[in-house]
């Protein structure tokens, strides 16, 4: 009941002016493999703006002159061992920026850019989603966005501008479905979390070709074709879906009436297109929900539970139920080594885990449920790099936020801020928050213009559209979901370089 819980937690709390090239010039044999921007969180006068270049924009050590054209103010710095160099101007966004840079006494770069809002690379409001959307998956052309009080799983087209619907998937009656995976190049599995089922649907055609549920959890079974009855228990809240090695295997939150922990989570595994039950592997913790997969390991993470004090209207920290990841062996389905996350005294709201995403060199990342901050596991090790104690902070620990969900692209971290409506980025290679050019978390939702304001979207789930980068692709590469507006948003990461 992921959703439900994020939506308890916080109901309860309630013109730009793109890198134009004004004439640029190069010199000295030197090819820059980066970009040079000014980029600027909003419009406006007296804003701050970082005038810098990415990654192999300058040679290092060279000698960058940048000097505002309106102002005439000059800050001169030095490329940095990466070839990149982030200078800090306060000044209006209208400004013209002159970038010389020189390498051993010899010109090698003349150029001139405007300004760069972060906020102009988001787009709002892209599309109407169902009531309570849980996830967003993206394949090829096409995003999926689970809805889960409105039983059903829109198809958008992502090739069109603003994405446009192509059709409607539905699940039973009665089954908010959380989760899916995708199965071969015509199905897909949903976990089906109150439904107490998985559905097994034609991402095509829009068929929901099978129902797998146990009899005495079985109710409408509309508009499945068929159904398989499996035994009682095999599901309790499933909540993750995973495809691997053949198999799917289905993760159980194993939650009572008051989303506390029913003992530990498990995970139900089956044969993938004939749906057999060939396994339950019990999970060392409870809450289990995430799971992905690495090679022949499959992490499972578990959640571990929250508090609520109804007198102090606080959250916290449940030292009974820590979290942890459990790492299967997918080809006997058994656990064989759990990964302990041990909660902390100091840090009594660093806790409730959200989704893991890792790096291709195994580092995994996972956002929190109640502060705006990660934590950070080596899974090939098997050891907690940055875990309650020193977590990596996106937000102050003071406020409640929820870093709902991650998503990993070209060594930067992309997460949703659910309570500030924001998206954050994070340099994977440093584990920096903000790295230039993306100079603060952009602006994804009411409270992302207005910290102030009393009402906001909930930026929630983020997918990246694969295969989108590069010379030939216009357009955004990241889309989220808002889970109190229920809209689908874009951000193009390029910040409109491309």
């Amino acid at each position: 009941m992921r959703l439900l819980l994020t939506i308890f937690i916080f109901s309860f709390f309630g013109a730009v002016f793109i890198g134009c090239d004004g004439g640029s010039s190069s010199g000295g044999g030197f090819v820059p493999s980066g970009d040079i921007l000014a980029v600027a969180e909003r419009a406006g006068q007296n804003q701050t703006i970082k005038v810098g270049g990415t990654e192999g924009s300058v040679p290092p050590g060279s000698t960058v002159t940048v000097t505002n054209l309106n102002t005439s103010e000059t800050q001169i710095t030095v490329g940095l061992p990466d070839g990149s160099f982030d200078p800090t101007f306060t000044g209006s966004t209208n400004d013209i920026f002159n970038v010389l840079v020189a390498n051993n006494g010899n010109l090698v770069l003349d150029t001139t850019i405007g300004v760069t809002l972060l906020r102009n690379t988001v787009q709002r409001n892209l599309a109407t989603l169902g009531s309570v959307p849980a996830d967003i998956k993206i394949r090829d052309s096409r995003a999926y966005v689970i809805n889960g009080f409105s039983n059903n799983i829109q198809v958008f087209n992502l090739n069109q501008n603003p994405p446009q619907l192509l059709m409607t998937i539905v699940v039973p009656p009665g089954s908010n479905p959380i989760s899916m995976d995708f199965f071969g190049d015509n199905q897909a599995y949903v976990a089906n979390n109150t439904g107490q089922s998985v559905a097994v649907v034609n991402i095509n055609n829009g068929d929901c070709e099978t129902l797998i549920v146990s009899a005495e959890d079985q109710e409408t079974t509309t508009p499945c074709q068929t159904v398989i009855n499996v035994p009682a228990n095999t599901f309790e809240e499933p909540v993750g879906v995973k495809v691997a090695k053949g198999k799917v295997y289905i993760s159980n939150n194993n939650l009572d009436e008051n989303f506390s922990p029913n003992g530990n989570g498990f995970i139900s595994v089956f044969t993938g297109g004939t749906n057999q039950l060939v396994a339950t592997i019990g999970a060392s913790g409870s809450n289990t929900s995430n799971i992905i997969v690495i090679d022949d390991t499959l992490y499972a993470l578990n959640n571990g539970n929250i508090l609520f004090d109804f007198e102090t209207s606080e959250f916290s920290c449940d030292f009974d139920f820590p979290p942890s990841i459990d790492m299967v062996d997918t080809e006997t389905d058994t656990v064989f080594d759990t990964i302990d996350i041990p909660l902390s005294q100091q840090n009594s709201t660093v806790c409730l885990p959200n989704n893991l995403s890792a790096t291709s060199d195994g580092f995994g990342y996972t956002g929190l449920g109640l502060v705006g901050a990660l934590l950070k596991v080596d899974l090939f090790e098997g050891t907690v790099i940055n875990g309650p104690d020193n977590p990596i902070i996106i937000t102050d620990l003071s406020g409640l936020n929820n870093t709902a969900d991650i998503a990993i692209k070209d060594g930067l971290l992309f997460t949703t801020l659910f309570n500030s409506d924001q998206i954050a980025v994070l340099d994977t290679n440093t584990d920096q928050a903000d790295p230039f050019p993306y100079i603060t978390p952009f602006p994804a939702g009411i409270r992302g213009d207005d910290p102030n304001s009393q009402l906001f979207d909930g930026v929630q789930s983020l997918a990246i559209r694969p295969g989108v980068s590069g010379a030939d692709f216009v357009g955004a590469d990241i889309y989220f979901i808002t889970g109190i507006s229920e809209q689908l948003g874009s951000v193009d990461s390029t910040l409109q370089t491309q």
